[in-house]
């Protein structure tokens, strides 16, 4: 993951979309904020870690615009941040592939802030876990190849 995470809000309310994203500046992300579906799509190739997105806007949903995003961005993780309450609704958000959904209240913006340092911290485990596996294939093909090295000195010299 990048030192700064970056993220894409993706909100069809300018009001909102300008407040969640100025606080997660604050925060010291890399924010971008998008009205549309469509305009996030325009800038996928700057493969965001991160992309909250409400579920109902105006042309392409949050739903599509997950779906299309995720086969050229596989890595990226999707909040859905919407006022849709409806269990069906939240469920099928989860069930398409997104991390999380987080009910648009009083604390949404600092429960998003939570989500976002989850897949922040999740990713730096990891890769870390992923670095700890390659060290120790590393040192198994090390020592095979010295013993191999060792007993074919031994065969050649007796």
């Amino acid at each position: 993951m990048k030192s700064k995470p970056t993220v894409f809000v993706v909100e069809d309310d300018n009001f909102y979309n300008s407040v969640l994203s100025t606080y997660l500046k604050t925060k010291g992300l890399e924010v971008y904020s998008y009205l549309s579906g469509e305009e996030c799509l325009a800038q996928k190739n700057l493969n965001p870690n991160i992309v909250l997105l409400d579920y109902i806007l105006v042309g392409m949903d949050g739903l599509e615009t997950m779906r299309s995003m995720k086969p050229s961005c596989p890595s990226t993780e999707f909040i859905f941040l919407s006022g849709q309450t409806d269990i069906k609704v939240v469920l099928n958000a989860l069930h398409e592939g997104a991390y999380d959904y987080i009910v648009k209240d009083a604390h949404a913006k600092e429960n998003a802030l939570i989500k976002i340092d989850q897949i922040v911290r999740y990713g730096k485990v990891r890769k870390e876990k992923e670095m700890y596996r390659k060290s120790i294939i590393i040192i198994l093909v090390v020592l095979v190849l010295s013993w191999v090295l060792v007993f074919s000195y031994y065969q050649f010299h007796k």
